[in-house]
């Protein structure tokens, strides 16, 4: 898992906010390797906890479990 580059953190973070606004939001598919690592900054935003979340392509690191 490589450091993201400050255009990859201004993406999750934009991300991170749009993904704040769907409030109906109970299912994610993640499949792109460069958001590994990066789960809590994508999540954070959401309103509710997701009822199923599949990581395809996606490497776990131990702060990712514990946020899960």
């Amino acid at each position: 898992v490589q450091r993201p580059t400050p255009e990859l953190e201004v993406g999750i973070q934009r991300l991170s906010r749009e993904l704040g606004k769907l409030l109906g939001l109970k299912e994610m598919n993640v499949g792109s390797p460069r958001l590994s690592g990066n789960l809590r900054q994508i999540l954070c935003e959401l309103q509710a906890p997701l009822e199923s979340l599949e990581l395809a392509l996606c490497s776990l690191l131990p702060t990712n479990f514990s946020f899960l």
